[in-house]
């Protein structure tokens, strides 16, 4: 029996600058100024609600993916990735992963209403063709991709919420010192490790939690759910941590620490001060 693959995917943004520019029209102002102009516009426009921007201002600049394969009725890691737009040009990048996602299915937090659009304005700014997911998975409610947000909250039947919640409720960490709401300030100040260790965090938590999912709904016996969590510990954490820099696997190291609990460890002892 052919297993069944997955791809767990997590991608962190910052404002296009090429758009903010075209946006603005205003060649000479400096980009900073552009943004926060536009930032404002969008604080007033939403009654200070949010200032979040549309999808197509959305570039990646750091993307994490877990792949997983699932057989006798066990699911386990097979790989692990970073990329940055330090590692290689978008649209190779782009196409790789149009390519990966093609026969597997796709594990997401709020992936239908994010990440996926994101990847789909980028090949169209870019002109990279993805016809296997326009014919197949970007159809509503396809099974080649789960995205956890729709799950968890029943198709949003209830008020859906954010990771970080849904990552605490189960004794993950969730959120720690960095939200994607401060990508783009650690971006500017060329912090791209914490943002990829951030996002490599966010890629297992929604992994976790799918596992979590299905021992739930009944997909997964008890069995199956614990050695397909171990595998996180045994095959995960070793490829992860080779796909960042050693300061940013530490890290890692450290966020797996503190999910002791979610795994049924004790805590780690906490250090006299």
């Amino acid at each position: 029996m052919t297993p069944r693959r997955f791809l767990a995917l997590d991608l962190e943004t910052v404002p296009d600058e090429d758009l903010v520019a075209a946006v603005d029209g205003e060649p000479a102002r400096p980009y900073a100024e552009k943004l926060r102009r536009l930032l404002d516009e969008r604080r007033s426009r939403s009654g200070g609600r949010t200032d979040f921007l549309p999808i197509p201002y959305h570039r990646p600049v750091v993307a994490c993916t877990l792949e997983a394969e699932e057989k006798d009725g066990v699911v386990r890691v097979v790989d692990a990735t970073t990329w940055t737009d330090r590692a290689g040009d978008e649209a190779s990048f782009l196409r790789r992963t149009w390519q990966r996602i093609a026969g597997r299915t796709v594990v997401s937090f709020h992936g239908r209403g994010f990440d996926l659009p994101v990847l789909e304005m980028r090949s169209l700014k870019l002109g990279v063709p993805a016809p296997r997911w326009f014919r197949g998975a970007r159809a509503e409610g396809a099974e080649e991709h789960l995205d956890l947000i729709e799950l968890l909250s029943n198709g949003r039947a209830a008020p859906a919420a954010p990771l970080d919640l849904y990552a605490k409720l189960v004794g993950l960490p969730g959120k720690e010192e960095v939200a994607g709401r401060d990508v783009h300030v650690l971006y500017g100040a060329g912090e791209l490790g914490r943002i990829a260790a951030y996002c490599m965090t966010d890629v297992v938590q929604t992994w976790l939690l799918f596992l979590r999912y299905r021992l739930v709904e009944g997909s997964l016996t008890r069995d199956g759910y614990d050695e397909s969590v171990a595998s996180v510990r045994s095959d995960f954490l070793p490829v992860a941590r080779r796909s960042l820099a050693p300061a940013e696997a530490r890290q890692l190291d450290g966020w797996m620490e503190r999910s002791a609990r979610f795994f049924g460890e004790p805590a780690p002892a906490r250090q006299a001060r």
